[in-house]
């Protein structure tokens, strides 16, 4: 999870639909180019923290932060996921979107399951 919070960002978010996208004005460019930073510090946060200082609840909960970040997004007004302005770019599996919502469940998903792991090892 650590890894792809560290990375996602810059991954997924360097194209026409986000950082490059005509659309979007500067400001929001910015606040886009503000969450990639911030995914890749809290990213490498936790993986140093797991790799590092051998702490699995800062390597999980570093990371996890983001991904809650990302979930909690939805609840403001006039926010929605990437289908909103491209649902030709999101699949989706029985009526599920598999967007952003469903990126931010399963790593947080994820990440509670390592974290469980690693302390029962």
């Amino acid at each position: 999870m650590a890894t792809a919070t560290a990375v996602g960002g810059a991954v997924v978010d360097t194209n026409r639909t986000h950082l490059f996208n005509p659309n979007w004005p500067p400001h929001a460019r910015f606040h886009d180019a503000q969450t990639i930073s911030l995914g890749a510090l809290l990213g490498g946060a936790g993986l140093y923290a797991l790799h590092g200082r051998g702490d699995e609840a800062a390597g999980a909960a570093l990371p996890a932060l983001f991904w809650a970040s990302m979930a909690s997004a939805f609840l403001y007004p006039g926010t929605g996921g990437l289908q909103a302005e491209f649902p030709e770019l999101i699949p989706r599996v029985r009526g599920v979107w598999l967007d952003e919502r469903f990126a931010a469940a399963t790593m947080l998903g994820l990440g509670a399951v390592g974290y469980v792991l690693a302390r029962h090892r």
